[in-house]
């Protein structure tokens, strides 16, 4: 008895495996909660420093030291780099301000002309960073590592986030939400948080570091400090220490006193702890140990905003231009926006253990081509996402409405058996991919949830088509395959039992005599395949796949896809030369998906097994999102474009369409050299008038012209187009056939007026049997029934 797996059971034992071995909360131990303890009491006692410190009091220069982690002498961290990267930072403010800067240091802006900045920064920027001559190379043996790595029994040290490179992509993805970021009473300050995607172009591969900064930000004239924190560099507490003037000291004191003491109370309330609530790592938090890495402290400054038309016309006239602005942006009304410039952000940072200095590369000190760090707000981005996701699912329509166009064209037996089962298949992988990627993509953009898991739906509505379209392929050439092989083992029979002599006598009626044999039905290409009980007796049975095989062919295209997407997701994080080659490669393969057609078309020596509108629709349509994450330079998932890649692709997608375009034009092998394929029966063979018995149809007639010149007129010169042709009768139209015919003793290759035989062929197709059809008629015929319309014989499948 057959056994029946069925799929919904391996799938339980999945989230089975996945829920026992998924982290639980233990209790701590001693060690732990001790070692707990004294990281709060560290952050307590750097609190109270902060509180009672002044401006200036830290000071490399002056050999004026705090005792705040990282900001001790022996700890070696190279700080006399910090009141160069200060002067600098006020430079590029200058720059950007002019005289205004200096109120802006010294808090005198109160009463003044606004200036066009977002008060928000929430936003997305890139560009690129180059290396500053302010910062130098440190020795290994600079770095203190190890009073940093005691308890590690390999001393090897090899740093992350370290820019040994003159420069590379920079991207920060800035966080001030409106309600929950802490700010003063005034609103001149507030916090902030930065994650930033640095990467080294001069690093082997191409590597690249994700970290997560925390700081301030003043609204007012838009600068921004942040620095990242760990166990070996309390930035948080020392960033006060960092700005720019007396004024922004104060100010920055008095907000991280009351939001660092917040932060504290929270770490005591909580049942379990929170080793380092503003650590710089993008996943998991610095905790007890960790891997070393070079710490970042950044000074950012907005650049104002420049319009291209004022907002008088708009009819809140009372608000300023950049409150009314953001109000709209946010909370929209569907007021015509001015046109201005993007998002822009200058950067000055460096690494206090690791001693290098950064710029983000842009004018006075590059050409017009480098604008800093430039992108969009948050609320923009959104919208362009969301567009983005809307468009993509159009997308998907369009391509469910041709498949389901192809679902009834294909809708009988013998035109299933033309298409190839892989090509279904790596469509189907697509649009599962496509699914799980909507799916998990909200956790990366963070916004347009609803519009992802709609679109998801209809990725996942068009999967479920394919597979069933799938299924019923490979239903229909798993029977041929399994009706192939009876016909290889049926065993040959038995030799007759030899006559007998008039002189011998005839054998008793008790003799066992052989058993008659059955009578063989061959169904037609429409019958239901028969059931085993209904099965001849001594007949081989050609069984149906059962609901067992599907749930197979189900469980494996669920594995394979999950596969797929998980393999997909680790190489997200790897460097970006073998990121790129990655993704490359499987874009390439799966932009492949008419290959298995093309195979299918020359081992069957079939065509016109898809129509063309889906040939073209899905390869234009499938084409779409890989040319908006190739060309288009803002796309939602910041990758980088490649035009030549991207060329690449769509002249290999072409390549394939041109390929089935000859196939179907030209024959389905003629460009494979013979005995390259298996042999097949060719429908469109070249008649001969010297093979009458062979190829050449029954019942032919010769065309008058043949009757009044004859053979030997065929190498006269000026022949009229009715010359070596013959005319038969098609029993489907019961129209005439005119068909080419090479005269007795002549070449094919030689005979004047066949040098377009090859499409000439096309018109007429001869069976096994010798009738002969229009190529359309005979066509059409078989997408029905494989069975020739004069004498019923079985014909091969196209």
């Amino acid at each position: 008895m057959e056994v029946r797996r069925d799929p919904k059971s391996f799938l339980f034992f999945i989230i089975l495996l996945l829920l026992i071995n998924s982290p639980e909360p233990q209790q701590q131990t001693f060690s732990s909660r001790s070692h707990y303890d004294e990281v709060l009491t560290r952050e307590w006692d750097e609190l109270e420093i902060l509180n009672r410190t002044q401006y200036g009091d830290f000071d490399a220069g002056q050999d004026r030291w705090l005792n705040i982690t990282g900001l001790r002498d022996e700890d070696s961290f190279a700080w006399d780099l910090l009141g160069p990267v200060q002067e600098r930072a006020k430079e590029q403010t200058k720059g950007l301000l002019g005289e205004t800067a200096g109120d802006a240091f010294d808090g005198t802006l109160e009463g003044r002309t606004t200036i066009p900045l977002y008060r928000n920064a929430s936003g997305y920027v890139e560009g690129e960073w180059v290396r500053s001559p302010l910062g130098r190379v440190r020795h290994p043996s600079d770095l203190n590592s190890s009073d940093i790595l005691l308890d590690n029994p390999f001393p090897i040290v090899e740093y992350e986030r370290n820019l040994t490179g003159t420069g590379g992509m920079v991207r920060l993805y800035i966080t001030e939400t409106e309600g929950r970021m802490r700010t003063d009473e005034n609103r001149s300050i507030s916090e902030i948080t930065v994650r930033m995607i640095i990467g080294d172009h001069d690093s082997v591969g191409g590597n690249w570091w994700e970290l997560v900064l925390n700081g301030i930000h003043f609204p007012k004239f838009g600068g921004s400090i942040v620095t990242t924190t760990s166990e070996k560099f309390s930035g948080i507490f020392a960033l006060p220490h960092f700005s720019l003037s007396q004024h922004l000291y104060s100010a920055s004191q008095k907000l991280l006193n009351r939001t660092i003491h917040e932060t504290i109370e929270r770490q005591l309330s909580r049942a379990y702890p929170i080793w380092n609530p503003w650590t710089s790592a993008s996943e998991s938090s610095d905790g007890m140990g960790g891997n070393t890495h070079c710490e970042f402290v950044l000074f950012l400054q907005e650049h104002p905003v420049a319009f291209d038309q004022t907002l008088d016309q708009n009819s809140e006239k009372e608000l300023p231009p950049m409150d009314w602005l953001e109000r709209e942006l946010r909370y929209p009304t569907g007021a015509p926006l001015p046109r201005r410039t993007p998002l822009s952000l200058s950067m000055v940072g460096f690494s206090p253990d690791c001693g290098f200095v950064i710029e983000s590369k842009g004018p006075p000190d590059y050409s017009q081509a480098f604008s800093h760090l430039t992108g969009s707000k948050t609320e923009e981005f959104n919208d362009r996402a969301r567009h983005g996701i809307m468009a993509f699912a159009a997308t998907l329509s369009l391509q469910l409405l041709l498949l389901v166009k192809q679902m009834k064209e294909t809708a009988t037996p013998s035109t299933r058996n033309r298409i190839s089962f892989y090509t279904i298949a790596m469509l189907a992988l697509g649009d599962g991919f496509a699914f799980l990627a909507l799916i998990f993509m909200h956790l990366f953009l963070g916004t347009s949830q609803l519009a992802l898991y709609s679109t998801a739906f209809l990725a996942l509505f068009l999967g479920v088509f394919e597979l069933r379209f799938l299924m019923d392929i490979w239903t229909v050439q798993a029977t041929e395959q399994l009706r192939q092989e009876r016909q290889h083992t049926t065993p040959t029979p038995a030799p007759p039992p030899p006559t007998q002599s008039s002189d011998t006598l005839p054998p008793p009626v008790t003799t066992a005599r052989p058993p008659a044999s059955p009578p063989i039905i061959i169904g037609s290409d429409q019958d239901e395949p028969m059931e085993n009980g209904n099965a001849p007796a001594g007949e081989p049975t050609t069984t149906v796949p059962g609901r067992a095989e599907l749930g197979t062919l189900y469980s494996r295209y669920c594995l394979l896809l999950i596969g797929i997407f998980f393999v997909t997701l680790q190489f997200t994080t790897v460097r970006l030369t073998v990121r790129s080659f990655y993704f490359n490669m499987l874009s390439f393969l799966y932009l492949s998906f008419w290959c298995p057609q093309i195979y299918r078309n020359i081992m069957r020596n079939c065509r016109k097994a898809l129509r063309w509108d889906f040939v073209l629709g899905q390869s234009f349509v499938r084409m779409i999102p890989i040319t908006y994450f190739y060309a288009v330079s803002d796309n939602v998932l910041f990758s980088r474009n490649d035009l030549t890649a991207l060329m690449i692709l769509a002249g290999w997608v072409w390549v394939q369409i041109l390929a089935l375009a000859s196939q179907e034009l030209l024959g389905s092998r003629f460009f494979i050299r013979e005995g390259w394929a298996p042999p097949a029966y060719d429908y469109h063979p070249v008649l001969r008038e010297d093979e009458e018995d062979a190829t050449m149809p029954i019942g032919s007639a010769q065309s008058p012209e043949d009757d009044e010149s004859g053979p030997s007129s065929m190498s006269k010169a000026g022949e009229s187009k009715g010359k070596g042709k013959k005319v038969f009768d098609c029993s489907i139209c019961t129209q005439d056939i005119e068909v080419p015919v090479v005269p007795s003793g002549a070449s094919s290759e030689n005979a004047p007026g066949l040098g377009g035989m090859i499409l000439q062929r096309r018109a007429y197709m001869v069976t096994p049997c010798r009738h002969i059809f229009h190529t359309p008629c005979l066509e059409g015929w078989m997408r029905y029934r494989l069975q020739c319309p004069n004498c019923r014989e079985i014909l091969p499948p196209l």
